[in-house]
Order: structure tokens, then sequence, then C-alpha cells
């Protein structure tokens, strides 16, 4: 999965209302290009007709190689949800993120998460935070649904973007370049990313290769220069994951608490306090 947005968005306008519905209004930053307005809406797959499959999978053709539309569809449909994102005026699917729920047994306890599966967002659109803020909402609802049940969020990076879009925004992420993984979390990840992708995931190195010709991003898309590699978290994606290039996929995970909701409010406000 690489999400085309940069990260550091994904934290704006974030609420707590358990909205399916979410319309997020431009914005407007000195030295910036204003962005056009998204609205983005949770829809069950099963409720997608044909023009929209594909639509979603023309968009991510114009940033992805190797993934036809039969794949494309089949993978879509054993997804629960998927967050569209559709131009306020024209209406048009500029952008979206499959969604699959997943609960299981660890030793004695429960674990619940959201993988992430097929994700893009139109350039045009790069800088809007609509679907950063209804994703966080859908997990706000998740957890609230069972609030003392562990929810975490199963994502695999086949480029910076995505890694960043975690580690940027979720307190408790792994991998990450500060220290290693917990037993704990290392045991969640392995059970969920093996049983899912049995013969692809390698446990050792928390990478994921898949046989045959990968889906990954156009040459064009997302590359990593040599100033991208100051920033500590680029450069560890990059140092884990270095056959990204290849469709190679960084197998992560974050955690979803009753907490972030106000941690984000609290960076927003003090963000516009500094300004």
């Amino acid at each position: 999965m690489e999400v085309l947005i940069p990260p550091e968005t994904m934290a704006n306008e974030v609420g707590i209302s358990p909205m399916s519905n979410v319309s997020i209004p431009a914005i407007s930053v000195p030295g910036k290009t204003r962005v056009a307005r998204l609205v983005a809406r949770v829809r069950s797959v099963e409720t997608l007709s044909e023009f929209e499959i594909m639509r979603m999978h023309a968009l991510f053709c114009e940033y992805y190689e190797n993934h036809d539309y039969e794949r494309f569809k089949r993978d879509l449909l054993a997804k629960d949800d998927a967050i569209l994102l559709s131009d306020a005026k024209a209406k048009t699917i500029e952008g979206f993120s499959t969604l699959l729920k997943v609960e299981f047994r660890k030793g004695r306890r429960s674990v619940r998460g959201i993988y992430s599966g097929d994700t893009v967002l139109s350039k045009a659109y790069w800088g809007s935070p609509a679907l950063g803020a209804a994703f966080l909402k859908y997990l706000w609802v998740q957890k609230i649904k069972s609030p003392l049940t562990p929810l975490y969020w199963f994502l695999i990076s086949k480029g910076y973007k995505t890694y960043l879009l975690m580690a940027n925004n979720f307190l408790t992420h792994y991998p990450r370049f500060e220290r290693r993984i917990p037993a704990d979390i290392q045991g969640v990840m392995d059970d969920f990313y093996g049983s899912r992708f049995a013969g692809s995931y390698d446990a050792a190195t928390g990478l994921m290769k898949f046989q045959g010709a990968s889906c990954h991003l156009k040459d064009d898309v997302a590359d990593i220069s040599p100033k991208d590699l100051l920033n500590r978290r680029i450069a560890f994606f990059a140092e884990r994951n270095p056959d990204w290039k290849a469709g190679t996929e960084l197998c992560c995970v974050a955690e979803m608490t009753l907490e972030m909701p106000a941690r984000y409010m609290v960076k927003k406000f003090l963000k516009g306090m500094f300004r």
C-alpha cells in the first residue's frame, strides 16, 4: 500500500464524531497552492458499482505498474469497506483507501485490527487532509466499539510516504529507528502477516516479497532523493526496505488508542498558536 499524500496532512481537521461522510474544506497555506475540496465517504465494498470500481482501478494505474483489473477487483471485493474521496464540485472519484476488519486471538487476549489495502490520491489533491481525517474517524469508530481491546492498524508499505503517514502520526508504531519491536508486538505482526501472506512474509526481515511481477510504484512517483535521506525516518525506511522500487513491502503496525483524537486536537491547537 502506498498513500500518495504528504504525511503531515493526516492530523489536520481530525474530529471524533463517528460520521461516515466527511466534508473537509480547502486549506489556505501561505506559499502553497490551494487544494480543491474533497468529500470523503465510507462505503461497503458490496455497494460499489462496476463504474466506480473501474474508475478506482484507472486512478490506481496512474501511479502503479502491474495491477490488472481482475486482480484489482478481486482484492477490492475481499475487503469490507472503502473510503471514497470525491471532488466536491465535479463529484468524480479522486482517491480511495480499501479497508479490512480483522480479529484473532493472541494467547489469552483478543486482537482487533484494520488492514489497509490499495490506497491512492490523485496528485492534484495532494495536501488535502480529507483521507487522513476520514481514516482516523473510521479507526475511532472501530475503537469505541470495544475500547478495552487493542486495535491495530496493519499496513504494508512499498513507499516512504505510507511509512511516514504512520510514523509521523501514531505514537505507538513499528518498525522504527528509535527502538526494537517489543516481543508482544512482533508476535501480533507475525501472526497476522504470517497467516494472511503465508509464503511471502519474512518474519526475520519484516519484509514481504510476492511471487511473479509485483505491483510497484511508477518510476516518477515518490522517489527518494539524497535530501529526503536526511530525514531519519525516511533513511530508516530505505535501509529496512532497500528493494522498495521492485515492489517489496515493509510490514508495519500502529496502535489506535482512545487518547489519539484528543492528542491531535491539542497538536492542532498548538500549531495554530505558534504560526
